[in-house]
């Protein structure tokens, strides 16, 4: 539950409606909004930036970090 008012206001009337920088889907955007131009949908694309394998130091998607290393077979999980 908000204890305070929304006070955030738009610069102009177009500054209300964008398009998904990902998919091209129709947005619109509240002042201050942090999803940086992606749809809820595509909002995963802006994840986390991958990490360096800590074997072989090759990068892992972050949608792989779960599954480990492609390259080296490195894996996060026990043997």
């Amino acid at each position: 539950m908000l204890s305070f008012a929304d006070h955030r206001v738009f610069s102009s009337s177009e500054d209300r409606f964008q398009r998904c920088t990902f998919c091209g889907k129709e947005l619109v955007v509240l002042p201050n909004d942090r999803r940086g131009g992606a749809c809820f949908d595509c909002l995963s694309l802006l994840g986390p930036e991958p990490v360096p394998c800590p074997d072989c130091g090759s990068e892992i998607p972050s949608g792989q970090r779960a599954v480990g290393c492609a390259r080296c077979g490195w894996s996060p999980l026990p043997d």
